[in-house]
């Protein structure tokens, strides 16, 4: 699962960034032959579409993204979870925000409580504060993390589909 902030925040470039980045990592997953399925979030779960092999659901909820809102992570987290609850093999839930993790300790509770059941965590936070805290959720190095600027954002997003692992079919899910 794809899982974009669209809260407030991110009004004007980063959202339109935002959704670039994303459009070509569903591109790149489903040529990975990944099931790809997009959440966009702010304090609730703002559109979904489940994961599928074409990711066309994906590019349509991506034309829906439109920025507003605060920011709460556990709502959107715990529906992600039971979206890939569902499916089999390497789940992985790449999560993007420019905010914080909140509320940071049930947030911290429920990616441990995923990353139990094997499910990856691929994260970028927008500016060194979101960074380091979606690093620390992170299944990868949480230098990756990191997207500096908004004109780097769109690469940024984009570039979590490089910590897929291509060619494993059917199955799996992001």
């Amino acid at each position: 699962m794809l899982c974009i902030d669209v809260s407030g925040s991110m009004r004007g470039a980063p959202i339109l960034e935002a959704v670039r980045g994303a459009r070509e990592f569903v591109s790149e997953a489903v040529a990975a032959r990944y099931q790809v399925g997009v959440m966009l979030w702010n304090t609730q779960v703002v559109a979904v579409a489940e994961p599928s092999a074409d990711g066309e659901a994906a590019t349509r909820v991506l034309d829906q993204a439109r920025a507003g809102g605060a920011n709460s992570l556990i709502g959107p987290l715990q529906h992600c979870h039971q979206v890939l609850d569902r499916f089999t093999g390497d789940r992985v839930v790449a999560l993007f925000g420019d905010g914080d993790l909140s509320p940071k300790n049930l947030v911290v509770t429920k990616v441990a409580e995923m990353k139990a059941q094997n499910i990856r965590f691929v994260t970028r936070g927008l500016g060194e504060r979101a960074a380091r805290e979606f690093g620390e959720i992170s299944s990868e190095e949480a230098a990756t993390a990191t997207v500096s600027r908004v004109e780097e954002l769109a690469a940024g997003i984009a570039g979590m589909a490089a910590s897929l692992k291509p060619g494993t079919g059917t199955g799996t899910q992001l």
